[in-house]
């Protein structure tokens, strides 16, 4: 699919994309205007695609990756992740296997360092690590019942034309340069890019970008709750550390979803309370602002900080609010 494929749908439906490569609306219509209860897709500019392939990919990938690879049989996706050696996360990404093609759905400014990253332990293993050309589609289903958890996800289609369906409302298109001329029809009105994060925020689904690169271990970005962490495979990078955590002591941070009252929040901003300072208690992995002063958000933080009033560093007045969970957090209902 090449450039003005893109931009022709995009200029059909009011939209444009800004300096820095992502889909907002022409007519300056608010990126703050958001509703769970209307469908709408996004072009999901924010995203890469990478495809991992050879024959020596499946045991390549085992020994780099925190899920079971091998589990993957070309009708499930699963969540994993990439981390250093002291277990912090350097990306999270969608992983699903098409034959003998391994693809991840990630963050587009950790991509490139995380492929070269990725290249460098090839070594003399018949593995090829690369970026495809593709166009990427999120849908939001409004009406749809949540029956399948978001984390089962579930493949169809082809490595030119592959669906990703996150639970029942969150769906992910990714198409190749070879597809059809023109975008099939998606559900609902085209929103900006960075909308579509709201509903990936409110699903608690973690995405590492460049602004949370190594700050988290998995499983404080909850990926042991979602199936990104197997506990069964052999080593991998940080294993070590992601297993003692698991099976040695309570995991003290996790991700919350959160309403953020702030003039301003970002991925990246820290948190703290007042009991402990000026140190950090906590941190944003992603935020979508959802009107004047007021944002949806993902957070990582000391689960006991919740008995005070968290705020965001440097913001005066901020307030943060936690909200429902998607799934249960047993750490926090011990504690």
């Amino acid at each position: 699919m090449n450039q003005s494929q893109v931009l022709a749908y995009l200029s059909q439906h009011g939209a444009m994309l800004d300096a820095d490569g992502d889909v907002v609306l022409a007519n300056g219509e608010s990126q703050q205007e958001l509703s769970f209860e209307q469908d709408g897709h996004a072009v999901l500019t924010q995203f890469v695609l990478l495809k991992v392939h050879g024959d020596d990919a499946e045991s390549f990938l085992q020994g780099q990756f925190s899920s079971d690879v091998k589990l993957l049989d070309g009708s499930v996706a699963q969540w994993s992740s990439y981390s250093n050696a002291k277990g912090r996360m350097q990306a999270s990404f969608l992983l699903w296997r098409i034959e003998q093609t391994f693809f991840l759905l990630l963050r587009k400014d950790i991509a490139e360092a995380f492929r070269r990253r990725l290249s460098m332990f090839v070594l003399r293993a018949k593995v090829k690590v690369e970026v495809v050309d593709s166009v990427i589609v999120g849908e939001y289903l409004a009406a749809a019942e949540t029956g399948r958890p978001a984390f089962e996800p579930a493949l169809a289609g082809t490595a030119e034309h592959a669906v990703v369906s996150i639970g029942e409302q969150i769906r992910i298109t990714c198409l190749g340069a070879d597809e059809a001329a023109a975008l099939p029809q998606f559900a609902g009105k085209l929103l900006a890019s960075r909308l579509f994060d709201a509903f990936f925020i409110r699903a608690g689904i973690p995405w590492v970008s460049q602004a949370t690169y190594e700050a988290f271990v998995p499983q404080m970005a909850n990926l042991d709750l979602i199936g990104g962490i197997s506990f069964r495979k052999g080593c991998y990078p940080g294993q070590e550390i992601v297993a003692r955590t698991q099976y040695l002591g309570k995991v003290k941070r996790r991700m919350f979803v959160v309403e953020v009252n702030a003039d301003e929040c970002t991925a990246g901003m820290d948190v703290q309370v007042e009991a402990t300072g000026e140190q950090a208690i906590g941190k944003v992995m992603l935020s979508v602002p959802l009107a004047a002063k007021k944002y949806l958000a993902l957070v990582v933080m000391q689960i006991s900080a919740w008995e005070g009033q968290p705020y965001l560093a440097g913001v005066p007045h901020s307030q943060l609010l936690r909200l429902e969970a998607p799934y249960l957090i047993p750490d926090l209902q011990e504690g």
